[in-house]
């Protein structure tokens, strides 16, 4: 039986560490490791949302792998960010992704395993940072045999997917009538409470297609007041076309990725501090620009226009919004 010490002792080991170092030096990555640990960015006393916001949008290049299992652990906090268990799993998930190519890239997916093609998928292109600073932290092997599949995974979202939905119409609400209110003489203060009288038209006058797609007033003023920041980065990405989808929908199903999806990071959070701006700043609750300022960092503020509103949603938003007092 071998011996594990003395195999960790032994010349043909120690020759054999000696040419893989010289491997990876000579073929591998030359990017150095990020100043911020990924240990302290998502496992410290908090999870770093928004450290690694200003990563993500950072043009510095980052060693393989590291901001793509960033960006799924922010995923999973955008949408859940209580549940550590749900961004976890995100990143362990974009790990396995990041490992897989690696290995498809070193043409395991059409040949035989052979030693010389799993030491170039591993430490050369999934990356000895990689494997240290990532794949140790979050678990190694452990870790990745207990990960849940990506539809255990998403059950998690059924529940908010809807309370989500009716917090990002709130928004295209307030941000219809700041646009349209905002001029008149004393100024503008948009309210949540008014966008609660639109749903209850909408309920009223459509039943069926407020179930289907939207939640109480309850769990909106919940998920409203316990996720401020989160707030103007959902409904912006709303807003965001990719492809035939929304990048709001592509979160949540799981879809979205650092590596399919940098591109569009910078007119997202650029929108989403225009909501901030525009809309959240004019709100009675001084924390919600405040700490979705704080999330969202200095840069670019990118101006668009509100979504179009159904006739149904036009009646009530005028009854809601319009010039004539209201009880709310």
């Amino acid at each position: 039986m071998v011996e594990v010490r003395d195999l960790l002792q032994s010349k043909e080991l120690k020759e054999a560490v000696v040419a893989i170092e010289a491997l990876v030096r000579a073929h591998g990555s030359t990017i150095t490791s990020p100043l911020d640990s990924f240990p302290s960015l998502t496992y410290g006393r908090r999870f770093q949302a928004e450290r690694i916001l200003q990563i993500l949008l950072a043009d510095e290049e980052s060693f393989a792998g590291f901001k793509d299992v960033l960006a799924a652990g922010f995923a999973g906090w955008l949408l859940l960010p209580k549940e550590r268990e749900v961004r976890d799993n995100l990143m362990i998930h974009a790990a396995l992704d990041h490992m897989d190519r690696a290995e498809i890239k070193a043409g395991m997916a059409e040949a035989a395993l052979t030693l010389a093609r799993d030491v170039a998928a591993r430490y050369v292109l999934t990356g000895v940072d990689f494997l240290t600073t990532i794949y140790d932290v979050l678990g190694g092997y452990q870790a990745f045999s207990d990960c849940p599949n990506f539809e255990t995974v998403w059950k998690r979202f059924d529940g908010v997917e809807k309370t989500i939905a009716t917090a990002v119409r709130a928004l295209a609400y307030l941000h219809h009538a700041t646009d349209q209110f905002s001029g008149r003489d004393g100024g503008f203060t948009p309210t949540l409470n008014r966008t609660v009288v639109v749903f209850r038209g909408i309920k009223k006058n459509s039943p069926v297609f407020f179930k289907e797609r939207y939640v109480s007033r309850s769990l909106l003023h919940g998920r409203w007041s316990q996720n401020k920041q989160t707030l103007a980065l959902l409904y912006a990405a709303s807003t965001v076309r990719v492809n035939r989808k929304s990048l709001l929908q592509l979160l949540l199903d799981g879809f979205f990725s650092y590596r399919d999806h940098c591109r569009y990071i910078d007119l997202w959070v650029g929108r989403a501090r225009y909501v901030s701006h525009h809309v959240l700043a004019r709100m009675e609750d001084p924390m919600l620009a405040r700490r979705t300022n704080a999330l969202l960092g200095e840069g670019p503020v990118i101006r668009f226009a509100p979504p179009r509103l159904t006739p149904v949603e036009r009646v009530q938003f005028d009854l809601a919004f319009g010039f004539k007092d209201q009880t709310v």
